[in-house]
């Protein structure tokens, strides 16, 4: 087990910044904001869209979180070397989170999953220049779920297979997005490959904002309508494009989805009509 010092949360998991031997840590800080396409895309939309990360954790030391190596019952693997890892990560998060991911493992076929890959949970606050929910140990970026044989599950490395066609393309965003469903049940906060290319190899999601609360459903939110036109078209089977864009054509498919699992009604009815329509996704094999 790596000490906390040379453990992945310790590093950064995106691009390096080359910085010579003169320059300042406030140059560094500067030259890493504006090369990080994340942090862009946050502080353009989070005031505006409910379902991206808000802007005020609270970064905590590594010595004030346990170290957890299994979620959900599944070892934690650094995706970065492929070997087990210790995540630091807040308890309630860490509960929320393993018990999200439960529950979709009885929506996957037998035996359940034995490995979580991920980019990590909690880093430094020297890591990046601004705080992030990362910091607070409640975000975990994950990459892949197998099982103990290392039978690929869900991959979310959409980098390694946006170019595949046919069945192998449609089982790939199939599985991917009833995944993203479980997580949209319980996190306002949940960032795929739609959100910017910095979320091509994992999926983001923390808790910031919705606490023990859940997520509720908002049509002004491009994440919350992007996710529902994707799972609409991938997992449904729906004509329907990932425009972001709250429109008739998502609204109608949305209904008849809701109709086809019993529940009816529109998805803006409240957290009941969200979670159904969610349930049903991420149960939809």
């Amino acid at each position: 087990m790596p000490d906390d010092t040379s453990s992945p949360e310790h590093r950064p998991r995106r691009r390096a910044v080359l910085v010579g031997g003169a320059a300042t840590l406030a140059t560094a800080a500067a030259l890493w904001a504006a090369r990080d396409p994340l942090q862009e895309t946050v502080d353009q939309l989070s005031e505006s869209d409910p379902s991206t990360p808000s802007g005020d954790p609270t970064g905590v030391a590594s010595e004030q979180l346990p170290r957890l190596d299994r979620l959900a019952g599944a070892r934690l693997y650094y995706e970065v070397s492929g070997t087990p890892t210790g995540f630091r990560i807040e308890p309630a998060f860490a509960q929320r989170l393993s018990d999200t991911l439960a529950r979709h493992w009885t929506y996957l076929p037998a035996p359940p999953p034995a490995q979580l890959w991920s980019y990590g949970a909690w880093v430094r606050a020297e890591d990046r220049p601004r705080l992030s929910w990362h910091h607070a140990g409640r975000a975990f970026d994950l990459a892949r779920v197998r099982t103990g044989a290392g039978q690929e599950l869900v991959s979310c490395r959409y980098d390694l297979w946006q170019s595949a066609t046919g069945g192998e393309r449609a089982a790939r965003e199939r599985s991917y997005w009833r995944l993203a469903a479980s997580l949209h049940h319980d996190f306002a906060s949940v960032l795929t490959y739609l959100y910017d290319q910095a979320h091509h190899n994992h999926i983001h999601v923390d808790d910031g904002r919705s606490g023990p609360a859940g997520s509720t459903f908002s049509p002004g939110s491009r994440v919350q309508v992007q996710a529902v036109q994707a799972m609409c078209r991938h997992v449904w089977g729906l004509d329907i494009q990932p425009t972001g864009s709250w429109d008739d054509d998502t609204r109608s498919a949305t209904q008849d989805v809701l109709e086809r699992v019993g529940v009816g009604g529109r998805l803006t009815q409240g957290q009941s009509h969200w979670r159904a329509f969610l349930d049903a996704t991420a149960r939809q094999a």
